[in-house]
This record gives structure tokens, sequence and C-alpha cells, in this order.
């Protein structure tokens, strides 16, 4: 009966010690009060490139029509597209400016510039033109 008890005490030590690491190669988050291993990365306009934007857009001028209030309101960082949203591919003399981003789209959304991951709202500039 005790070399069961103590058996069965190592294994929750062993547990408890080890869980929460393996937890985190697995991908999973911890419970308890065990710190995250992972930081959160953001990703935003640059602001060489919004010089870059800004800059072609006074020179180059473009007739922006604003957005509707509502579709303005859900064209937000960190959501996805509005249905049925019309997107506008940026001037190519724009694009050959910019840096390349792999996986990632900016368009004109109305009177804004958009940067997209995944159809997903990133950063959006507004006033440039």
């Amino acid at each position: 009966m005790r070399r069961t008890a103590t058996l069965t005490l190592g294994t929750l030590i062993a547990l408890v010690c080890f869980a929460p690491s393996a937890l985190a190669q697995r991908g999973q988050k911890p419970k308890g009060n065990q710190p995250a291993a992972t930081a959160a990365v953001s990703v935003t306009f640059s602001d060489a490139e919004r010089k870059i934007i800004v800059d072609y857009y006074e020179k180059n001028r473009y007739q922006a029509k604003p957005l509707p209030p509502g579709i303005a309101r859900n064209l937000a960082r960190g959501k996805p597209l509005p249905p049925g949203i019309a997107k506008q591919r940026l001037p190519s003399g724009l694009v050959a400016l910019l840096p390349p981003r792999s996986g990632f789209e900016i368009t004109i959304f109305g009177d804004r510039v958009v940067l997209l991951q995944a159809n997903v709202v990133v950063d959006v500039l507004v006033d440039v033109f």
C-alpha cells in the first residue's frame, strides 16, 4: 500500500512539473499560472510604406469615393472583409515602389488603403487621397 502511494505521488509530481511544457510543444495553452511561451506579432504598414503610398497619391491624383458608413465601420483591423465589398488593385507604378510582402495583399476600398492577409483586415490607411 505504501509503495503504491509513493508511486502515485511520484507520478503526480512528474505530471505537474512536465505537463505545461508538453502542452506548449503540442501548441496547447498551459492552464494555471504558467506563462505562455508565445508572443503576439503585430503586422501593420511600416512608416516607409505609408510615406511611399501618400507621396504616390500626392503626385498621382485619385478620385476616391468614400465608403458607406456601415461598410466603413466593418472595415477594421482583425475583421474579415465585409461581403460584397469591391476591391480595387493598387496601380502597378505604386506596387513597384513598395517592398514585397509574402502572404499579404494591399488594396483600395473606397477612400482607404487596406493591408489584407487571407481576406482579413490587418491595417487600414485613411486620409491618403
